[in-house]
């Protein structure tokens, strides 16, 4: 189970402690849970409104409330049978809401995802992995000022453009950034720019993109990234993403680091300044040098022929 999907998890588990909502439903949230149960078709998978039109009162599955505020706070739709779409409006009318997961389900949209059009102030966990989604309205990203989680993995559709990239940069408390798999063009610098704007990012996950060009040499400077993968980066068949790994030396949190199938060259990366590094994996570039690696690494260079000797 991913990292991603534990925390969401325990997110849910601990705002549904308390069982159903001593106060009475917001009737506001109460119509927008409604109209998602309707367009994503949860009223016939998981049966939200059958027994009760009160999203509140522990008859709908995955939806959890505050008890003493009667507000709609977690929806937990993870692999849910959810089809069709969603409305920003009625999402903007969960104004307690701090997690949504709507992963793993067959969620599609007619132009783009929508921009809720008023801010979910509370919202830090947003995963919307593994859906059709085409496409994510301009602005979106400025809905969720306080977001810490954002996985948008698998995807079919081209979700990225220059107003989404512009727009991350205000998600300051972002933690945790995944997107596996889908259409991601550019530098590594145009999605997290430096580690002054993203102060608090700790795990980036954006393999089996399109990344292109050198990593600049100070791009992991004052970061605190824990985990990292930005493995088989690949452009009309040519692996277009490399430099030299000494982009990492400012990393020092470093636990787990992938970067295998791309054209990093030069000398493997000095990792006597990561304590707690137990995973490096770079199979399949153009490294050379000896392996100077801690005993407690797991380390897969393969397919580096330059690997054991000395650097041209």
């Amino acid at each position: 189970m991913s990292t991603i999907r534990v925390a969401v998890l325990l997110v849910v588990i601990t705002l549904c402690v308390g069982g159903a909502a001593a106060r009475a439903t917001d009737p506001v949230d109460v119509r927008a849970m409604q109209a998602i149960a309707k367009s994503t078709r949860a009223d016939k998978s998981l049966g939200w409104g059958v027994k009760s039109g009160d999203p509140c009162d522990g008859s709908w599955p995955g939806v959890c409330c505050d008890k003493d505020l009667g507000r709609v706070t977690a929806i937990d739709a993870s692999n849910g049978g959810l089809a069709g779409t969603i409305s920003g409006t009625d999402l903007s009318d969960l104004t307690y809401l701090s997690s949504l997961d709507l992963s793993r389900n067959r969620l599609d949209t007619v132009t783009a995802f929508p921009e809720p059009p008023r801010p979910l102030r509370y919202l830090t966990h947003l995963n919307l992995s593994s859906n059709a989604f085409r496409d994510i309205a301009a602005e979106f990203l400025l809905s969720f000022p306080a977001l810490e989680t954002f996985a948008m993995d698998d995807n079919e559709g081209n979700l990225v453009t220059g107003s989404f990239l512009v727009d991350l940069v205000h998600c300051l408390a972002l933690r945790t950034f995944s997107a596996n798999n889908m259409t991601l063009y550019g530098e590594l610098s145009d999605y997290l720019g430096t580690g002054t704007i993203f102060s608090a990012l700790e795990r980036v996950s954006l393999a089996g993109n399109s990344l292109v060009d050198d990593v600049h040499h100070d791009w992991g400077k004052n970061r605190k990234i824990k985990f990292l993968d930005i493995s088989n980066q690949s452009l009309d068949g040519e692996k277009d993403l490399g430099g030299r790994l000494d982009f990492t030396a400012g990393m020092v949190d470093l636990v787990e680091i992938h970067v295998r199938d791309n054209s990093f060259d030069g000398p493997l990366p000095d990792v006597s300044g990561f304590p707690n590094l137990k995973v490096f994996d770079a199979a399949n570039n153009n490294l050379c040098w000896r392996l100077n690696f801690p005993s407690g690494v797991a380390v897969n260079v393969d397919r580096n022929p330059g690997v054991g000797k000395d650097c041209p």
